[in-house]
């Protein structure tokens, strides 16, 4: 591993924790750390001290960030709580901040309801390439094709994706790569792009992922997330066929306008006997929304930029890193549409030049 790309890497990871921890103490913020009332029995509600007042019915619920951290706390029982979170109409004005205070009992026992838009209208919403920090209900497909000239052949991906909400606190992903090309996978949540194209085209069944990710902490502002994907090796050798474990933390936060920072850092662990050959992932990226939920075809429509920056932990590895700019727009009763554009900055790549899609629903 190169001296420089170690540094690149831990600019990157300083930066992220210093944005982190920035959001986390920005005035304000003490006063939303304040644990809440003790715990009430299960299937009881808590009343607010005032009534939150409807904002009115609106496209989607993605629209409605007119949340009160007053709302009251509604307890399930577990399976209550798992079906309504998956099955659940879920209202967002009952939404209240989960500071980390209370992870540990506060949310387990809430079904999810979807996050407000930050204080400057962003809404919390997921790009290409980029950390989440965020718990969503949706599912979608991919598509993703990396370029390469001859004699290398060019690689593509098709999976499809969905993420599960079992509680405020808790998101299972389930990530299912139908079809692989020479090596253009990718394993929630953070993509791989020290993979190398091979000279003979393969195809196989990618690996499966399975995510699960839990809410640390969680205001108007900013959300703080933390999730472990483990790749199974359900693919074909050599391009696949793989065990993987990628802790990760990650952060999202409106910290002007609508205007997004968000970020994470991982741990990529192999565990088919390469232990010791560990991957530092880091992410980075910004955007801005730019017109309203409700605009046709056009909804909710943001472009963003991500970084991402693979540093093995081992001698004779070299960073990679990939540069992603992308779009999203809301086109209609909760179907979305993503396009990046991912660019490679270094020799480690798997393509030439890429473009990723996802076509993705809400419900």
């Amino acid at each position: 591993m190169g001296r420089t790309g170690l540094e690149v890497s831990r600019g990157v990871v300083r930066t992220i924790t210093w944005l982190v921890v920035v959001a986390m103490v920005r005035p304000g913020a003490a006063q939303e750390l304040q644990p809440t009332a003790p715990a009430p029995s299960v299937d009881h509600i808590v009343p607010p001290e005032e009534t939150v007042q409807p904002t009115g019915a609106l496209p989607s619920y993605f629209a409605r960030g007119a949340c009160a951290p007053t709302a009251r706390r509604v307890e399930l029982g577990c399976f209550d709580t798992i079906f309504e979170s998956i099955c659940g109409q879920p209202d967002p004005n009952t939404w209240r901040p989960l500071p980390f205070s209370t992870l540990f009992s506060e949310g387990w026992n809430e079904a999810w309801v979807p996050s407000p838009n930050g204080s400057g209208g962003a809404p919390r919403q997921g790009w290409i390439n980029a950390a989440d920090g965020n718990l969503y209900r949706l599912w979608f497909f991919t598509f993703a094709q990396a370029f390469n000239s001859g004699p290398k052949g060019n690689a593509y991906l098709g999976a499809y994706t969905i993420f599960t909400p079992l509680s405020r606190r808790l998101d299972l992903i389930i990530n299912v790569p139908f079809a692989v090309r020479n090596s253009a996978s990718s394993g929630l949540p953070f993509i791989n792009p020290t993979g190398q194209p091979t000279f003979k085209s393969q195809s196989t069944f990618g690996d499966l992922s399975f995510t699960p990710r839990v809410l640390l902490h969680e205001t108007k502002d900013f959300s703080l997330t933390t999730e472990t994907a483990v790749l199974v090796p359900t693919g074909g050798q050599p391009l696949e066929g793989k065990t993987e474990l990628i802790p990760n933390v990650s952060f999202w936060n409106n910290f002007a306008g609508r205007w997004v920072i968000r970020g994470g850092v991982g741990d990529l662990i192999p565990l088919n006997g390469n232990s010791g050959k560990d991957t530092l992932i880091s992410q980075l990226a910004i955007g801005q929304t730019l017109t309203d939920h409700d605009v046709p075809l056009f909804g909710d429509l943001t472009w963003y930029v991500s970084a991402v920056v693979d540093t093995p932990l081992s001698q004779g590895k070299h960073t990679s890193a990939t540069l992603t700019p992308g779009m999203r727009t809301h086109v209609g009763r909760d179907w979305y549409f993503l396009a990046g554009l991912p660019t490679p900055v270094t020799n480690q790549r798997i393509g030439e030049l890429g473009m990723i899609f996802w076509f993705m629903k809400a419900w």
